[in-house]
């Protein structure tokens, strides 16, 4: 028994800990990084783990204090599917952000009719079957616990079915090049999440010691994507492959075709797309086309950021087409 109650206090300790590493470097990437992209990640960390804390422990914790009363077992059953409930929100928004996350990490972004029926069917899909059980109108045979365990499991391996699409085709390439994101990558963390998922199914088959242990990889996996890209990062920095580069590299690390290149060396000049033109001998509306190519393969929105791009990563005035 006591091995018990200290596997749950370690356990607990670490999970809390991931929760708070997620949180914190998912932070640290928005304020360093300064992309929306990272808010969206920051949120999505803070809602997951919400749930987690509350959804787990908290469940957990009134389930013990209950106990302690002499509840009949319907009563037992219907607290058993409410308690859960009242997390689910979190979990529903931490979905959708991971979904936002994925999407425009890959240059997408989610269609307003997407988002506007997204909440309400989830709603449909958790909180009608809870309350039909309420009620009375479904019969839950065995364990609730779980019930509302398969029923979370089965609509968060639906969710993570639609964060595969956007790699097989990205609209935008440069994002997932800078922090290193790739489809093996993502292959890492849906493996965890099947993982994860078997083993909450599964999760009293071996008593204390497989809830212990599914609560642990459940934490874990969802850290990947902020611990993977904080490293990254690094890795990048500590090498110099962020900076320093000449321009031949710069153009393979961003796609840059040779005519790309050359608008590039202009627009760093300061050339108009008139001059550019001009000196190039191509028509002006060839000109705005390739600008527009080369300001979505560097996740650019003006001359002025081009060219603070191309002075950061290989130095003022050091470029040159070879």
């Amino acid at each position: 028994m006591q091995i018990e109650f200290l596997s749950y206090i370690a356990t607990f300790i670490i999970s809390s800990g991931l929760a708070v590493i997620g949180i914190l470097i998912a932070y640290q990437l928005y304020q360093s990084q300064q992309k929306s992209l990272f808010q969206i990640l920051l949120y999505q960390q803070i809602f997951i783990f919400s749930f987690f804390i509350y959804g787990i422990w908290g469940n957990l914790a009134i389930r013990e204090i209950i106990s302690d009363f002499n509840l009949s077992a319907e009563l037992s059953n219907k607290l058993a599917v409410f308690i859960p409930m009242l997390g689910v929100p979190f979990l529903m928004v931490s979905w959708f952000m991971l979904l936002k996350f994925i999407y425009s990490l890959n240059g997408f972004s989610l269609a307003k009719g997407f988002t506007y029926s997204y909440f309400p069917a989830f709603i449909v899909m958790i909180f009608v079957p809870a309350f039909l059980i309420q009620k009375g109108y479904i019969d839950i045979q065995g364990n609730p616990d779980l019930f509302i365990i398969r029923m979370l499991v089965l609509l968060n391996l639906t969710v993570h079915f639609f964060l595969i699409f956007p790699f097989f085709k990205p609209k935008e390439k440069m994002l997932l090049k800078e922090f290193g994101l790739k489809k093996q990558n993502l292959l890492i963390y849906l493996s965890g999440v099947i993982l994860y998922s078997f083993l909450l199914i599964f999760f009293d088959f071996y008593g204390y010691i497989s809830i212990c242990f599914s609560i642990l990889i459940l934490f874990a996996v969802n850290v990947f994507f902020p611990v993977f890209i904080k490293l990254n990062i690094q890795v990048r920095q500590t090498n110099g492959n962020s900076d320093n580069m000449d321009f031949d590299s710069f153009c393979s690390y961003y796609e840059i075709s040779k005519r790309e290149a050359e608008i590039i060396l202009e627009i760093c000049t300061g050339k108009t797309n008139k001059a550019i033109s001009e000196k190039l001998f191509i028509t002006l509306q060839t000109v705005k086309d390739h600008t527009h190519r080369i300001y979505t393969k560097t996740g650019v929105k003006s001359r002025v950021q081009l060219s603070n791009l191309v002075n950061e990563k290989i130095g003022a005035g050091h470029y040159k087409l070879q």
